[in-house]
């Protein structure tokens, strides 16, 4: 999608003619969302002249969405739920991560083009670490060998965890989804890349417990009401050093991080992820370190 010349941008920051630069999240919805809050904190943090905006997207209009960043002051966007995969095709190249992934929750206006990439695998195993889980060695990657990881779903955001859980080196992977065909396609495309031995659930009750494990939500379950993607009973079943992860940031605490905390279990909401992510994110935009610190106090972690 060639644009216009971006002829005052160095490093993807304007001279001071330009009154603004366009940044934002692309989903629907997007009301719930954080982003806004610590990455126009780092943008002012940075005395970068840039906005970020929530840009609510119904399907019909993603097209129309993702043309509108080839705007001369855009300089990239965020996606969420449920246009992570669907914004592939729309793009001029895509980070080979992100291809393999098959979803995109980052996108970067350089060069005149839109490259997409996807920072939510990086997200995850920071926030892992940060919360105990896995060892981090001497390149920064982080190794989680000996867990065994439960994921809730099969979408994009359960895409991009099950390639870093499986990157990182789980014993073990097991894939619970409503649908068993998307599940199991995952499951394929993961095989590919990972020689542990990974599994496809429709029905929670088949689920077996296993020590270390880590139960990870990539859905939107326990978003709205109190609802949770696992029951009761089969979260019961795990053994007391298991850790549970929730994508969800907002509620603060699910119905799933209830429950779990309620047994005993070590849980955790999707800020720190969410802060990683956005980090990777804000320095692919802009060439240069995210002010993390400034990011994660405006996020209150």
């Amino acid at each position: 999608m060639p644009t216009s010349q971006l002829s005052t941008y160095n490093n993807n920051v304007p001279s001071r003619v330009t009154p603004y630069l366009r940044v934002g999240l692309i989903g629907d919805p997007v009301a719930h969302s954080y982003s806004p809050r610590f990455q126009q904190a780092a943008l002012d943090a940075l005395g970068i002249p840039a906005r970020y905006d929530l840009w609510r997207t119904p399907a019909e209009q993603l097209i129309d969405r993702i043309r509108s960043l080839c705007q001369k002051h855009c300089i990239g966007a965020n996606v969420t739920i449920p246009h992570k995969e669907a914004v592939l095709p729309l793009l001029d190249k895509v980070d080979p991560l992100a291809e393999r992934i098959g979803a995109v929750n980052t996108i970067v206006h350089r060069d005149d083009y839109l490259h997409g990439y996807n920072t939510d695998a990086y997200g995850l195993l920071m926030a892992l670490y940060e919360n105990g889980i896995g060892e981090q060695s001497t390149d920064g990657s982080i190794a989680l060998t000996g867990y065994t990881a439960v994921l809730l779903g099969a979408g994009g955001a359960a895409r991009a965890a099950a390639f870093a859980l499986a990157g990182a080196g789980v014993q073990r992977l097991i894939i619970l989804n409503r649908s068993l065909e998307r599940a199991q396609h995952l499951a394929a495309d993961i095989q590919k890349v990972y020689d542990g031995p990974v599994f496809s659930l429709n029905d929670p009750a088949f689920l077996i417990s296993h020590s270390s494990s880590i139960i990870i939500n990539a859905t939107s379950v326990g978003m709205h009401g109190d609802v949770s993607p696992l029951p009761i009973e089969v979260l019961s079943r795990f053994e007391a050093d298991t850790f549970v992860f929730d994508m969800i940031y907002n509620p603060i605490q699910t119905h799933l991080l209830l429950q779990a905390r309620t047994m005993g279990l070590r849980a955790a909401n999707g800020l720190p992820m969410l802060l990683h992510q956005g980090a990777l994110s804000f320095e692919l935009w802009f060439n240069r370190p995210a002010p993390l610190d400034v990011m994660r106090t405006a996020l209150q972690i």
